[in-house]
C-alpha cells in the first residue's frame, strides 16, 4: 500500500514537472543544485574526494566549479527529464538527444543481428532510451540492461520513463538468454542492448583493474565477455554535452569480431581508455557521487592488473 501511495505521489510529481514552463524548470534545477550542494551537501565528501584523485593537476577553485556544475547537471537529470520525456519524438531527436551519425549501425547490421553498445553514467542518461525513436528508422530494437531498483514505486516509474518510446528493460540476469534468442532468430529483426558498464563491480566481480583517472580501478567485463562468446560487435556511446538538456552522442566501434581472439580484458580497456576520455573532455556532466572506487585493489591480490596499471604502481614505488 505505501509503495503504491509513493508511486502515485512520484507520477503526479513527475506529470507536474512535465507540464512546467521551461523558465521555471531552469529556476528549479538551479535552487535545486545550490540546495543539495552547498547547503544540504548530498555525498559532498564522495564528489570532493573522487574529483581530487582524479584530477591531481587542478586547483582548488577548479575542482570547486566542477562541483558546482556537477550538482547542477544532477539536478537538471532529474527535473527536466519529465518535461523531456514529454516533447514530441521530432523535437526530441533534434533539439535534446541527437544522433547525426548512424552509419556504424548501419554498416552493422549488414552482418550481425544484435549490436551491444556500452555507455556510462555521463550526461543524461535517462534520456538515452528515447535513441529508439532513431533507431526505429534504421530497423533496430532497443534493449537496456538493468538492475531492478530497491523501491517497487521508483522501479515502476523509472521503468514507464525509459520504455516510453519502445525501448525494452531487460534484467541484469537475463540478457544472456535473450541474446542467444536474438542471434538464433534469424528473422530478419536488428537488437541494440545498451548496457551502463561504469559501476563500481559487485565484491565477487572485481577481476580486472586499470588505471583510471590516475587512480587503480576495477572495471566491469561483462560486455567484453558476452561480445566474445557471442561474436557480436560493441560500440562506445561518446557524448558531447552542448547544456544541459542538450546531448549528442556518437558511436565509437570497440570491438569487431573480426578482429579475432583478442587477449582477455583487451576490449574492457578499450572502454575504459573512452570513458575516461569523456569524461576528462567535460568532468561535470560524469555521476561524481557514486561511490566509483570503493573496491581497493589490496583487497583484490588475485585480481588481473593492466600494463597500464602496473607501470603507475611501479612510478609510486620510485618516488
Amino acid at each position: 500500500m505505501t509503495e503504491q501511495l509513493t508511486y502515485y505521489l512520484l507520477r503526479g510529481l513527475f506529470g507536474l514537472l512535465a507540464r512546467l514552463p521551461w523558465a521555471v524548470i531552469h529556476a528549479l534545477c538551479h535552487a535545486t543544485a545550490f540546495l543539495i550542494g552547498r547547503v544540504v551537501g548530498y555525498r559532498r565528501a564522495v564528489v570532493r574526494g573522487n574529483l581530487s584523485r582524479s584530477f591531481p593537476e587542478k586547483t582548488t577553485a577548479e575542482l570547486r566549479q566542477i562541483e558546482r556544475d556537477f550538482y547542477l547537471q544532477f539536478a537538471y537529470n532529474f527535473l527536466s527529464t519529465p518535461k523531456l520525456l514529454h516533447q514530441s519524438p521530432e523535437h526530441l531527436t533534434k533539439e535534446h538527444f541527437i544522433m547525426p551519425d548512424l552509419s556504424p549501425l548501419v554498416e552493422a547490421a549488414k552482418e550481425y543481428d544484435c549490436v551491444l553498445v556500452a555507455l556510462g553514467h555521463y550526461g543524461n542518461w535517462e534520456l538515452f532510451s528515447t535513441g529508439q525513436i532513431q533507431l526505429t528508422t534504421i530497423g533496430y530494437s532497443m534493449d537496456q540492461v538493468y538492475r531492478p531498483l530497491k523501491s517497487r514505486a521508483l522501479d515502476r516509474l523509472f521503468a514507464e520513463q525509459r520504455q516510453r518510446f519502445g525501448a525494452r528493460l531487460v534484467a541484469k540476469d537475463k540478457i544472456a538468454r535473450h541474446i542467444v534468442e536474438y542471434v538464433r532468430a534469424k528473422d530478419g529483426r536488428h537488437w541494440f542492448v545498451a548496457m551502463i558498464t561504469d559501476q563500481a563491480p559487485g565484491i565477487g566481480h572485481a577481476t580486472y583493474f586499470t588505471d583510471f583517472l590516475h587512480q587503480p580501478t576495477a572495471i566491469l567485463d561483462g560486455i567484453e565477455r558476452l561480445g566474445k562468446k557471442y561474436r557480436l560487435p560493441i560500440f562506445y556511446f561518446d557524448i558531447e554535452r552542448r547544456s544541459p538538456i542538450q546531448f549528442v552522442g556518437r558511436y565509437v566501434p570497440i570491438y569487431d569480431p573480426a578482429e579475432g581472439d583478442l587477449p582477455v580484458y583487451t576490449v574492457t580497456e578499450r572502454y575504459a581508455r573512452m570513458l575516461e576520455a569523456n569524461i576528462q573532455r567535460d568532468p561535470a556532466a560524469w555521476l561524481w557521487s557514486h561511490k566509483r572506487w570503493k573496491r581497493p585493489l589490496e583487497n583484490y591480490p588475485e585480481a588481473v592488473r593492466s600494463a597500464r596499471l602496473q607501470a603507475l604502481l611501479d612510478s609510486e614505488q620510485d618516488n
